[in-house]
Protein backbone atom coordinates (compact mmCIF):
# COMPACT_ATOMS: atom_id res chain seq x y z
CA UNK A 1 0.00 0.00 0.00
CA UNK A 2 2.72 2.33 1.00
CA UNK A 3 4.80 1.85 -2.17
CA UNK A 4 1.58 2.24 -4.46
CA UNK A 5 1.37 5.78 -2.95
CA UNK A 6 4.56 6.26 -3.27
CA UNK A 7 4.79 4.87 -6.79
CA UNK A 8 1.47 7.59 -7.52
CA UNK A 9 3.48 10.29 -6.08
CA UNK A 10 6.67 9.82 -7.97
CA UNK A 11 5.16 9.52 -11.39
CA UNK A 12 3.00 12.74 -10.49
CA UNK A 13 6.20 14.47 -9.55
CA UNK A 14 8.09 13.22 -12.34
CA UNK A 15 5.50 14.06 -14.86
CA UNK A 16 5.33 17.63 -13.17
CA UNK A 17 9.14 18.60 -13.50
CA UNK A 18 8.85 18.10 -17.64
CA UNK A 19 6.88 21.12 -17.44
CA UNK A 20 8.38 22.99 -14.33
CA UNK A 21 10.21 25.04 -16.48
CA UNK A 22 7.53 25.72 -18.94
CA UNK A 23 4.70 27.03 -16.45
CA UNK A 24 6.94 27.81 -13.01
CA UNK A 25 4.40 25.79 -11.71
CA UNK A 26 5.33 25.29 -7.90
CA UNK A 27 4.20 22.25 -5.75
CA UNK A 28 3.28 22.17 -2.25
CA UNK A 29 2.48 18.34 -0.45
CA UNK A 30 0.72 17.87 2.70
CA UNK A 31 -1.47 15.77 4.46
CA UNK A 32 -1.84 13.26 8.11
CA UNK A 33 -1.42 9.76 8.90
CA UNK A 34 -3.89 8.91 11.57
CA UNK A 35 -3.56 5.31 13.32
CA UNK A 36 -5.85 4.64 16.36
CA UNK A 37 -7.14 1.63 18.83
CA UNK A 38 -10.59 1.69 19.75
CA UNK A 39 -12.91 0.78 22.60
CA UNK A 40 -16.64 0.79 22.22
CA UNK A 41 -19.30 -0.92 24.43
CA UNK A 42 -23.12 -0.81 23.71
CA UNK A 43 -22.29 0.71 20.01
CA UNK A 44 -26.91 1.97 18.87
CA UNK A 45 -27.18 1.29 23.20
CA UNK A 46 -27.53 -2.34 22.24
CA UNK A 47 -24.23 -3.40 21.20
CA UNK A 48 -25.73 -4.91 18.16
CA UNK A 49 -26.07 -2.77 14.63
CA UNK A 50 -29.94 -0.75 14.15
CA UNK A 51 -31.32 -3.27 12.98
CA UNK A 52 -30.35 -5.51 15.73
CA UNK A 53 -29.24 -8.09 13.75
CA UNK A 54 -25.43 -8.75 14.30
CA UNK A 55 -23.62 -7.84 17.35
CA UNK A 56 -20.72 -5.22 17.35
CA UNK A 57 -17.03 -6.44 17.57
CA UNK A 58 -15.80 -3.95 21.31
CA UNK A 59 -12.51 -3.22 20.06
CA UNK A 60 -11.27 -2.01 16.42
CA UNK A 61 -8.20 -0.58 15.13
CA UNK A 62 -8.23 2.27 12.34
CA UNK A 63 -5.81 3.73 10.23
CA UNK A 64 -6.52 6.46 7.28
CA UNK A 65 -4.09 8.46 4.97
CA UNK A 66 -4.87 11.79 3.02
CA UNK A 67 -2.36 13.22 0.79
CA UNK A 68 -2.76 16.98 -0.64
CA UNK A 69 -1.04 17.87 -3.61
CA UNK A 70 -1.05 21.74 -4.77
CA UNK A 71 0.57 22.41 -7.94
CA UNK A 72 0.12 26.71 -8.37
CA UNK A 73 1.14 28.49 -11.32
CA UNK A 74 1.44 31.89 -9.85
CA UNK A 75 -1.00 33.81 -7.22
CA UNK A 76 -4.09 33.07 -9.77
CA UNK A 77 -3.68 29.45 -10.53
CA UNK A 78 -4.01 26.52 -9.36
CA UNK A 79 -5.10 22.73 -8.83
CA UNK A 80 -5.50 20.22 -6.23
CA UNK A 81 -5.55 16.74 -6.11
CA UNK A 82 -6.43 14.94 -3.36
CA UNK A 83 -5.43 11.01 -2.46
CA UNK A 84 -6.89 8.78 0.40
CA UNK A 85 -6.32 5.71 1.77
CA UNK A 86 -9.59 5.06 3.64
CA UNK A 87 -10.63 4.58 6.86
CA UNK A 88 -10.27 1.07 7.42
CA UNK A 89 -10.03 -1.23 10.00
CA UNK A 90 -6.93 -3.75 10.41
CA UNK A 91 -7.35 -6.84 9.01
CA UNK A 92 -9.78 -5.83 7.11
CA UNK A 93 -10.36 -5.44 3.12
CA UNK A 94 -6.75 -3.83 2.02
CA UNK A 95 -5.82 -4.38 5.60
CA UNK A 96 -5.77 -7.78 5.15
CA UNK A 97 -2.91 -10.12 5.52
CA UNK A 98 -0.91 -10.48 2.02
CA UNK A 99 -4.49 -9.11 0.11
CA UNK A 100 -3.98 -6.98 -3.07
CA UNK A 101 -7.10 -4.96 -2.51
CA UNK A 102 -6.50 -1.52 -4.19
CA UNK A 103 -6.59 1.29 -1.55
CA UNK A 104 -5.50 4.43 -2.69
CA UNK A 105 -8.33 6.99 -3.65
CA UNK A 106 -8.75 10.23 -5.45
CA UNK A 107 -11.13 12.12 -3.69
CA UNK A 108 -10.56 15.77 -4.53
CA UNK A 109 -9.89 17.04 -8.15
CA UNK A 110 -10.36 20.44 -8.66
CA UNK A 111 -9.18 23.83 -10.56
CA UNK A 112 -8.96 26.91 -8.74
CA UNK A 113 -8.20 30.62 -10.44
CA UNK A 114 -9.31 34.16 -10.10
CA UNK A 115 -10.60 35.75 -13.05
CA UNK A 116 -7.77 38.41 -14.29
CA UNK A 117 -7.69 41.94 -12.74
CA UNK A 118 -10.73 40.97 -10.54
CA UNK A 119 -11.01 39.48 -7.03
CA UNK A 120 -13.06 37.06 -8.20
CA UNK A 121 -12.69 33.11 -7.67
CA UNK A 122 -13.58 30.08 -9.48
CA UNK A 123 -13.48 26.78 -7.95
CA UNK A 124 -14.67 23.84 -10.55
CA UNK A 125 -14.15 19.88 -9.94
CA UNK A 126 -14.50 17.93 -7.21
CA UNK A 127 -14.12 19.52 -3.77
CA UNK A 128 -15.44 19.87 -0.30
CA UNK A 129 -18.61 21.70 -0.52
CA UNK A 130 -20.85 22.94 2.71
CA UNK A 131 -23.54 25.39 2.81
CA UNK A 132 -22.78 28.40 5.10
CA UNK A 133 -22.77 27.06 9.19
CA UNK A 134 -21.39 28.52 12.72
CA UNK A 135 -18.08 26.72 12.61
CA UNK A 136 -18.65 25.79 16.77
CA UNK A 137 -21.26 23.56 15.56
CA UNK A 138 -18.78 21.79 12.87
CA UNK A 139 -20.78 21.84 9.59
CA UNK A 140 -23.57 22.53 7.86
CA UNK A 141 -26.81 21.15 8.43
CA UNK A 142 -28.03 20.49 5.27
CA UNK A 143 -25.07 19.61 3.25
CA UNK A 144 -21.87 19.16 4.93
CA UNK A 145 -18.50 18.02 3.69
CA UNK A 146 -16.87 16.53 7.06
CA UNK A 147 -13.48 18.46 6.49
CA UNK A 148 -13.22 17.14 3.37
CA UNK A 149 -14.32 13.56 3.62
CA UNK A 150 -17.51 13.71 1.70
CA UNK A 151 -16.86 15.83 -1.17
CA UNK A 152 -18.75 17.06 -4.55
CA UNK A 153 -18.79 17.55 -8.02
CA UNK A 154 -19.69 21.42 -8.38
CA UNK A 155 -18.83 25.01 -9.98
CA UNK A 156 -18.51 27.83 -7.28
CA UNK A 157 -17.88 31.68 -7.68
CA UNK A 158 -17.00 34.36 -5.28
CA UNK A 159 -15.74 37.55 -4.94
CA UNK A 160 -16.57 40.96 -3.17
CA UNK A 161 -19.44 42.83 -3.52
CA UNK A 162 -18.76 45.91 -1.85
CA UNK A 163 -15.20 46.57 -0.65
CA UNK A 164 -14.45 44.43 3.14
CA UNK A 165 -18.13 44.45 4.08
CA UNK A 166 -20.47 42.33 1.66
CA UNK A 167 -19.34 39.74 -0.57
CA UNK A 168 -21.52 36.82 -2.27
CA UNK A 169 -21.26 33.40 -3.17
CA UNK A 170 -22.72 30.82 -6.23
CA UNK A 171 -22.47 27.77 -7.31
CA UNK A 172 -24.19 24.63 -8.84
CA UNK A 173 -23.33 20.78 -8.00
CA UNK A 174 -24.43 17.85 -9.78
CA UNK A 175 -24.95 15.20 -6.53
CA UNK A 176 -26.20 12.49 -8.23
CA UNK A 177 -26.33 10.91 -12.47
CA UNK A 178 -27.29 7.70 -12.28
CA UNK A 179 -27.63 6.83 -15.83
CA UNK A 180 -24.86 9.34 -17.09
CA UNK A 181 -25.34 9.91 -20.87
CA UNK A 182 -28.04 7.74 -21.56
CA UNK A 183 -30.87 6.68 -20.14
CA UNK A 184 -31.68 2.98 -20.06
CA UNK A 185 -33.84 2.97 -23.05
CA UNK A 186 -35.79 5.49 -25.28
CA UNK A 187 -37.53 7.20 -22.68
CA UNK A 188 -36.42 9.98 -20.55
CA UNK A 189 -36.24 9.61 -17.36
CA UNK A 190 -35.38 12.17 -14.49
CA UNK A 191 -31.91 10.52 -12.76
CA UNK A 192 -29.98 13.11 -11.69
CA UNK A 193 -30.08 15.47 -8.64
CA UNK A 194 -28.83 18.93 -9.18
CA UNK A 195 -28.25 21.98 -6.81
CA UNK A 196 -27.79 26.23 -7.26
CA UNK A 197 -26.96 27.51 -4.38
CA UNK A 198 -26.12 30.93 -3.15
CA UNK A 199 -25.08 32.98 -0.20
CA UNK A 200 -24.73 36.48 0.69
CA UNK A 201 -21.75 37.44 3.76
CA UNK A 202 -22.22 40.57 5.26
CA UNK A 203 -19.71 42.25 7.72
CA UNK A 204 -19.33 45.19 9.40
CA UNK A 205 -17.37 45.15 13.63
CA UNK A 206 -18.67 42.89 15.74
CA UNK A 207 -21.18 41.36 13.24
CA UNK A 208 -21.02 38.58 10.39
CA UNK A 209 -24.22 37.66 8.87
CA UNK A 210 -24.57 34.93 6.27
CA UNK A 211 -28.12 34.59 4.39
CA UNK A 212 -28.13 31.63 2.26
CA UNK A 213 -30.99 29.85 0.09
CA UNK A 214 -30.59 26.30 -2.61
CA UNK A 215 -32.87 25.16 -4.92
CA UNK A 216 -32.41 21.31 -5.93
CA UNK A 217 -34.19 19.59 -8.50
CA UNK A 218 -34.46 15.54 -7.80
CA UNK A 219 -35.25 12.85 -10.42
CA UNK A 220 -37.83 9.92 -9.68
CA UNK A 221 -35.28 7.57 -11.06
CA UNK A 222 -32.01 9.22 -9.27
CA UNK A 223 -30.29 6.07 -7.81
CA UNK A 224 -29.26 8.43 -4.53
CA UNK A 225 -26.75 6.22 -1.98
CA UNK A 226 -28.63 4.97 0.84
CA UNK A 227 -28.39 7.92 3.85
CA UNK A 228 -28.99 10.78 1.43
CA UNK A 229 -32.08 9.59 0.45
CA UNK A 230 -33.71 8.57 3.63
CA UNK A 231 -32.62 12.48 4.43
CA UNK A 232 -34.50 13.73 1.70
CA UNK A 233 -37.74 11.97 1.57
CA UNK A 234 -41.40 11.17 3.98
CA UNK A 235 -42.46 8.14 5.81
CA UNK A 236 -45.36 8.34 3.12
CA UNK A 237 -43.07 7.64 0.36
CA UNK A 238 -42.34 4.07 1.32
CA UNK A 239 -46.41 3.40 1.11
CA UNK A 240 -47.67 1.76 -2.20
CA UNK A 241 -47.21 3.00 -4.68
CA UNK A 242 -43.46 3.96 -3.46
CA UNK A 243 -41.99 7.02 -3.60
CA UNK A 244 -43.01 10.10 -6.19
CA UNK A 245 -45.32 10.45 -8.71
CA UNK A 246 -43.43 13.46 -10.35
CA UNK A 247 -40.39 12.77 -12.97
CA UNK A 248 -38.83 15.92 -11.46
CA UNK A 249 -39.13 17.34 -7.97
CA UNK A 250 -37.97 20.19 -6.34
CA UNK A 251 -36.41 21.14 -2.85
CA UNK A 252 -35.91 24.29 -1.65
CA UNK A 253 -33.60 25.26 1.03
CA UNK A 254 -33.47 28.98 2.66
CA UNK A 255 -31.74 30.02 6.07
CA UNK A 256 -28.97 32.48 7.88
CA UNK A 257 -25.47 31.69 9.78
CA UNK A 258 -24.91 34.83 12.66
CA UNK A 259 -21.64 35.56 14.75
CA UNK A 260 -21.68 38.39 16.68
CA UNK A 261 -18.32 39.21 19.47
CA UNK A 262 -19.95 42.85 19.79
CA UNK A 263 -19.66 41.99 23.24
CA UNK A 264 -16.19 40.82 23.90
CA UNK A 265 -15.17 38.47 25.50
CA UNK A 266 -18.69 36.71 24.63
CA UNK A 267 -19.23 35.24 20.94
CA UNK A 268 -22.63 34.57 20.05
CA UNK A 269 -23.30 31.80 16.82
CA UNK A 270 -26.62 31.07 15.63
CA UNK A 271 -28.21 29.17 12.67
CA UNK A 272 -31.42 29.02 11.74
CA UNK A 273 -32.44 26.63 8.36
CA UNK A 274 -35.58 26.11 6.47
CA UNK A 275 -36.29 23.34 3.67
CA UNK A 276 -39.43 21.73 1.88
CA UNK A 277 -38.87 18.72 -0.94
CA UNK A 278 -41.02 17.31 -3.27
CA UNK A 279 -43.32 19.84 -2.62
CA UNK A 280 -45.23 19.59 -5.98
CA UNK A 281 -45.93 15.86 -5.53
CA UNK A 282 -48.07 13.73 -3.43
CA UNK A 283 -48.53 15.28 0.07
CA UNK A 284 -47.59 12.02 1.87
CA UNK A 285 -44.11 12.49 -0.49
CA UNK A 286 -43.52 15.97 1.35
CA UNK A 287 -40.73 17.12 3.62
CA UNK A 288 -40.85 20.08 4.98
CA UNK A 289 -39.11 21.68 8.57
CA UNK A 290 -37.10 23.91 10.21
CA UNK A 291 -33.66 23.65 12.51
CA UNK A 292 -31.84 26.65 14.55
CA UNK A 293 -28.98 26.30 16.89
CA UNK A 294 -27.81 29.03 19.02
CA UNK A 295 -24.13 29.13 21.05
CA UNK A 296 -22.62 31.30 24.01
CA UNK A 297 -19.11 31.30 24.27
CA UNK A 298 -16.66 33.11 26.69
CA UNK A 299 -13.30 33.78 25.35
CA UNK A 300 -12.15 36.12 27.93
CA UNK A 301 -9.59 33.50 29.64
CA UNK A 302 -6.66 32.14 28.97
CA UNK A 303 -6.68 28.78 30.11
CA UNK A 304 -9.98 27.44 29.44
CA UNK A 305 -13.16 28.16 26.78
CA UNK A 306 -16.51 27.84 28.33
CA UNK A 307 -19.48 27.17 25.73
CA UNK A 308 -23.14 26.60 25.75
CA UNK A 309 -24.61 25.10 22.87
CA UNK A 310 -28.46 24.53 22.11
CA UNK A 311 -30.41 23.39 19.38
CA UNK A 312 -33.77 22.28 18.20
CA UNK A 313 -35.13 20.24 15.21
CA UNK A 314 -38.93 20.27 13.92
CA UNK A 315 -40.28 16.75 14.11
CA UNK A 316 -42.78 14.59 13.01
CA UNK A 317 -46.48 14.39 14.02
CA UNK A 318 -48.58 11.34 14.07
CA UNK A 319 -49.75 11.37 10.61
CA UNK A 320 -48.17 9.83 7.45
CA UNK A 321 -50.80 11.45 4.81
CA UNK A 322 -48.98 14.64 5.16
CA UNK A 323 -45.84 14.08 4.75
CA UNK A 324 -42.49 14.57 7.22
CA UNK A 325 -42.58 17.48 9.46
CA UNK A 326 -38.64 17.21 9.41
CA UNK A 327 -36.14 19.06 7.98
CA UNK A 328 -34.71 17.76 4.54
CA UNK A 329 -30.94 17.40 3.93
CA UNK A 330 -28.34 15.86 1.69
CA UNK A 331 -25.40 14.98 3.93
CA UNK A 332 -24.95 16.39 7.14
CA UNK A 333 -21.92 16.21 10.09
CA UNK A 334 -23.51 18.78 12.05
CA UNK A 335 -22.96 18.15 15.68
CA UNK A 336 -22.27 20.95 18.92
CA UNK A 337 -18.11 20.81 19.52
CA UNK A 338 -17.07 17.51 21.26
CA UNK A 339 -20.38 16.09 21.82
CA UNK A 340 -20.58 12.38 22.03
CA UNK A 341 -24.19 12.44 20.59
CA UNK A 342 -23.05 13.60 16.93
CA UNK A 343 -19.83 12.99 14.66
CA UNK A 344 -18.66 16.31 15.58
CA UNK A 345 -15.08 17.48 14.88
CA UNK A 346 -13.89 14.55 17.14
CA UNK A 347 -10.14 13.55 15.88
CA UNK A 348 -10.51 10.29 15.74
CA UNK A 349 -12.93 7.72 14.24
CA UNK A 350 -16.14 5.51 15.77
CA UNK A 351 -16.20 8.26 18.41
CA UNK A 352 -19.93 9.48 18.55
CA UNK A 353 -23.72 7.93 18.97
CA UNK A 354 -24.51 9.50 15.35
CA UNK A 355 -27.98 11.58 17.32
CA UNK A 356 -30.36 12.87 14.51
CA UNK A 357 -30.38 16.42 15.20
CA UNK A 358 -33.58 16.84 12.71
CA UNK A 359 -36.47 15.96 15.52
CA UNK A 360 -34.58 16.17 18.61
CA UNK A 361 -33.82 19.28 20.43
CA UNK A 362 -30.66 19.71 23.57
CA UNK A 363 -28.13 21.02 24.97
CA UNK A 364 -24.38 20.56 25.36
CA UNK A 365 -21.95 22.08 27.73
CA UNK A 366 -18.34 22.57 26.90
CA UNK A 367 -15.02 23.20 28.54
CA UNK A 368 -13.28 23.72 25.49
CA UNK A 369 -9.19 24.32 25.03
CA UNK A 370 -8.23 23.54 28.27
CA UNK A 371 -4.77 24.11 28.68
CA UNK A 372 -3.57 23.84 32.11
CA UNK A 373 -0.17 21.68 30.86
CA UNK A 374 2.31 22.63 28.33
CA UNK A 375 1.62 20.81 25.34
CA UNK A 376 -1.55 19.04 26.91
CA UNK A 377 -5.12 20.35 25.71
CA UNK A 378 -7.89 18.82 26.61
CA UNK A 379 -11.85 19.12 26.29
CA UNK A 380 -14.67 18.27 28.12
CA UNK A 381 -18.57 18.07 27.02
CA UNK A 382 -21.40 17.58 28.33
CA UNK A 383 -24.91 16.99 26.16
CA UNK A 384 -28.53 16.18 27.29
CA UNK A 385 -30.88 15.50 23.73
CA UNK A 386 -34.48 14.51 23.58
CA UNK A 387 -37.09 14.52 20.76
CA UNK A 388 -39.34 16.26 19.33
CA UNK A 389 -41.24 13.29 17.19
CA UNK A 390 -44.48 12.20 17.58
CA UNK A 391 -44.53 8.80 18.78
CA UNK A 392 -46.99 7.98 16.84
CA UNK A 393 -45.24 9.29 13.66
CA UNK A 394 -42.36 7.27 14.44
CA UNK A 395 -44.21 3.66 15.27
CA UNK A 396 -46.09 4.30 11.73
CA UNK A 397 -42.78 5.19 10.24
CA UNK A 398 -41.00 1.98 11.40
CA UNK A 399 -43.75 -0.36 10.08
CA UNK A 400 -43.84 1.29 6.31
CA UNK A 401 -40.23 1.14 5.78
CA UNK A 402 -39.34 -2.50 7.20
CA UNK A 403 -38.45 -2.04 10.55
CA UNK A 404 -35.49 -0.40 12.50
CA UNK A 405 -32.61 1.22 10.62
CA UNK A 406 -34.04 1.42 7.40
CA UNK A 407 -35.68 4.93 7.97
CA UNK A 408 -35.79 6.01 11.39
CA UNK A 409 -33.43 4.33 14.36
CA UNK A 410 -33.89 3.56 18.00
CA UNK A 411 -31.32 6.34 19.78
CA UNK A 412 -30.61 8.35 17.12
CA UNK A 413 -34.64 9.41 15.90
CA UNK A 414 -35.98 10.18 19.38
CA UNK A 415 -39.48 10.30 19.88
CA UNK A 416 -41.33 12.35 22.41
CA UNK A 417 -40.55 11.14 26.05
CA UNK A 418 -37.38 10.28 24.60
CA UNK A 419 -34.30 11.48 25.55
CA UNK A 420 -30.04 10.99 25.72
CA UNK A 421 -27.43 12.13 28.17
CA UNK A 422 -23.54 12.14 27.40
CA UNK A 423 -20.37 12.87 28.47
CA UNK A 424 -16.88 13.19 26.52
CA UNK A 425 -13.64 13.95 26.61
CA UNK A 426 -10.83 14.86 24.23
CA UNK A 427 -7.40 14.85 25.31
CA UNK A 428 -4.22 16.09 22.50
CA UNK A 429 -0.28 16.04 23.58
CA UNK A 430 1.80 17.43 21.12
CA UNK A 431 5.08 14.90 20.91
CA UNK A 432 6.49 17.35 18.64
CA UNK A 433 5.18 20.05 16.15
CA UNK A 434 4.21 16.93 13.85
CA UNK A 435 3.74 14.08 16.26
CA UNK A 436 0.37 14.23 18.51
CA UNK A 437 -1.13 12.07 20.74
CA UNK A 438 -4.95 11.79 21.39
CA UNK A 439 -7.02 10.68 23.93
CA UNK A 440 -10.85 10.27 23.34
CA UNK A 441 -13.55 8.69 25.81
CA UNK A 442 -17.17 9.35 25.98
CA UNK A 443 -20.88 7.70 27.81
CA UNK A 444 -23.78 7.86 26.71
CA UNK A 445 -27.18 6.95 27.94
CA UNK A 446 -30.59 6.64 26.25
CA UNK A 447 -34.04 6.63 28.27
CA UNK A 448 -37.46 6.04 27.88
CA UNK A 449 -37.45 4.03 24.58
CA UNK A 450 -40.62 3.21 23.89
CA UNK A 451 -41.42 -0.40 23.65
CA UNK A 452 -44.37 0.55 21.22
CA UNK A 453 -41.68 1.44 18.88
CA UNK A 454 -38.63 -0.45 18.57
CA UNK A 455 -40.22 -3.78 19.48
CA UNK A 456 -39.45 -5.38 23.17
CA UNK A 457 -36.08 -6.56 22.40
CA UNK A 458 -34.56 -3.46 21.06
CA UNK A 459 -35.78 -1.33 23.90
CA UNK A 460 -34.98 -4.07 26.48
CA UNK A 461 -31.30 -4.41 25.23
CA UNK A 462 -30.77 -0.78 25.66
CA UNK A 463 -28.11 0.39 28.33
CA UNK A 464 -25.07 2.15 28.92
CA UNK A 465 -22.25 2.84 25.74
CA UNK A 466 -19.11 3.26 26.79
CA UNK A 467 -16.20 4.21 24.32
CA UNK A 468 -12.30 4.95 24.42
CA UNK A 469 -10.30 5.51 22.08
CA UNK A 470 -6.13 6.14 21.61
CA UNK A 471 -4.40 7.61 18.49
CA UNK A 472 -1.49 8.81 16.92
CA UNK A 473 -1.90 11.77 14.47
CA UNK A 474 1.31 12.70 12.01
CA UNK A 475 0.56 15.96 10.22
CA UNK A 476 3.22 16.56 7.03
Amino acid sequence: MIRMVLSIVGILLASLAVCTTATATSVKLYGDFRVQGTFFSNQNYTGQSTDGSQTADTFDIWQRLRLHMDLAAGDHLAFRLGLRVQNQTWGTNYLTAANPVPAVQPYQCYLQLTVPDTKVTVTAGYQPLSLPHSTIFYDSVVLSTDSGNSDAAAMVVSGPIMAETLSGTVGFSRLVDTNRTYDTTTTQVGDEFDLAFASLNLTVPGLAVTPWGAVGVLGKDADLPSGMSQNMVSAGSFLTPTGYHNNQNAAVWAGATLTANALDPIRISADVAYGNAGFADASRNHRQGWFADLALEYTGLTWVTPQLMGWYGAGEDASLANGSERLPYIVTTWGPTGSFLFSANQDLTNASMNTNPQGSMGLTLNFNAIGLLPRLTSLVAFSVATGTNSPAGLRQAMAVSGGPGNYVTMGQDLAQGESALSVASEHTYAINEALKLVLETGWAKGQGFRKSIWGQHMADKAGNAWQGAVGLIYTF
